[in-house]
């Protein structure tokens, strides 16, 4: 039975994965950081779409839309560099009719964007814009100029966080703390321009001053996420 008992021993011991017994005591903490920013800048996103019977005339229209509306953009102030034509696309234009699908004539679409930083001209570029035939008003976004230097900013608060609770933390379980094993950067976390970061808190058009063109800007919230790990050791 002794032998038998040993031999179990000693299996079980082999079967101890490769480094547990080096496990580190570590605390993991996560520091958040949000810093308001008052919008400077507003991303426009505009739609032409247009049909016809024949292809010479459906690109000709809507070409002198398409310039049309890019003039009108320019004489608002809106500088060439910051506006852009994309997702040019042409082709047939299909209808179900009877059951039956059928062919009347083409279609063609365009997008165009571009970015205003004078907001006393939103009211001005959107009732010129509207009077557009063809052409729609997709979306209208908000950034801010200095997103970068901000969104820094935030990320030292966030590890200033970490490592304030971190120390809340070892004092309270009476432990000390070395250096950082791991510091990560959550970045899913953080708001990217061109997607949650644009979207400020409205109160309502109807709210605004006459100095932004009759909106409400309200504030982009810029985050930061951080994960630490630290090391712990005994208290010093």
């Amino acid at each position: 039975m002794k032998k038998i008992f040993w031999t179990l021993t000693l299996i079980l011991f082999l079967n101890i994965p490769a480094g547990a017994e080096e496990i580190v005591p570590h605390l993991t903490v996560y520091g958040t950081a949000t810093i308001e920013a008052t919008p400077d800048e507003m991303y426009w996103t505009l739609k032409v779409s247009n049909r016809g019977a024949h292809v010479e005339e459906l690109a000709r229209q809507h070409s002198d839309i398409v310039l049309s509306a890019i003039s009108f953009i320019g004489d608002a102030g809106v500088l060439e560099e910051n506006t852009q034509t994309a997702m040019m696309q042409f082709g047939e234009n299909w209808t179900h009719q009877n059951g039956r699908r059928v062919q009347e004539g083409y279609f063609a679409s365009s997008q165009i964007s571009f970015k205003l930083i004078d907001f006393t001209q939103y009211q001005h570029l959107w009732i010129g814009l509207s009077k557009i035939k063809d052409m729609s008003i997709q979306n209208i976004g908000y950034g801010y100029s200095k997103h970068i230097e901000v969104q820094d900013k935030a990320r030292l608060d966030a590890l200033l966080a970490a490592r304030k609770k971190a120390d809340a933390m070892a004092k309270t379980l009476n432990v000390g703390l070395k250096d950082p094993l791991v510091i990560e950067e959550n970045q899913e976390f953080a708001e990217t321009r061109r997607s949650n970061m644009l979207m400020a808190r409205e109160a309502g058009l109807g709210s605004g001053s006459n100095d932004t063109g009759g909106v409400a800007l309200g504030k982009i919230l810029i985050k930061s996420s951080v994960k630490v790990v630290y090391q712990m050791g005994a208290p010093e």
